[in-house]
């Protein structure tokens, strides 16, 4: 989620009542740039909405500074709020695992081809600043898409994996291997021992 510049066009919209951090992010946006309307649905969602899990760390971050700037605009109802960017990200990027498309983690018998999503608070990184991964002893390019399992972070990374070349172990491990920042962490996949029972999808792998 990301409000440094409050490009609120940038951002999905979610329909109320809002129960979660993403789901209220366009809104806030709104609220944050003046739209009273749009500030008043946050700050009353914010009294209905539980805490995010500990272990999200984006969504425990935004938490905390909506509630600071909801009291300190209850004080000052017409000061004005500016987010100031700091350098790096308010959460340390961590790959921690991966599934399948069918949200089987971690993955087996996979195809070339085959979908594989990235685990983890990468996935509250913006669009386009994870670019690609290392598989085994190559790279993928990494896109994005709505999740559809995912209430915490609607948007995923996923790549397609690669084909497996001959010699290489059924084991694949994998890392980011170019993003705008760095992500610690690694996780793997297993693909299928006999590759020639893979149904290849045209034009899925280039």
């Amino acid at each position: 989620m990301d409000l440094k510049d409050l490009d609120c066009q940038s951002l999905d919209g979610y329909s109320e009542p809002f129960d979660t951090m993403q789901a209220a992010a366009k809104t806030l946006c709104l609220g944050l740039k003046g739209d009273q309307v749009a500030w008043q649905k946050v700050v009353s969602a914010l009294d209905t909405m539980p805490p995010p899990p500990s272990d999200d760390c984006w969504s425990v971050t935004a938490y905390h500074v909506l509630g600071n700037v909801a009291a300190s605009r209850k004080q000052k109802p017409n000061a004005l709020v500016k987010l100031a960017p700091r350098p790096g990200t308010a959460c340390a990027p961590e790959l921690k695992g991966l599934e399948d498309d069918g949200g089987i983690s971690p993955p087996s018998l996979v195809c070339p081809g085959s979908v594989i999503v990235l685990l983890g608070n990468v996935t509250g990184l913006p669009v386009g600043t994870v670019r690609s991964v290392k598989v085994g002893t190559t790279t993928a390019p990494v896109r994005q898409r709505q999740s559809s399992t995912n209430n915490d972070y609607p948007l995923e990374f996923y790549f397609l994996a690669p084909p497996l070349s001959a010699g290489d172990p059924t084991t694949a491990d994998v890392s980011i291997a170019d993003a705008d920042w760095v992500v610690k962490g690694s996780a793997s996949f297993e693909y299928a021992a006999d590759q020639n029972e893979c149904r290849q999808t045209p034009g899925v792998i280039p």
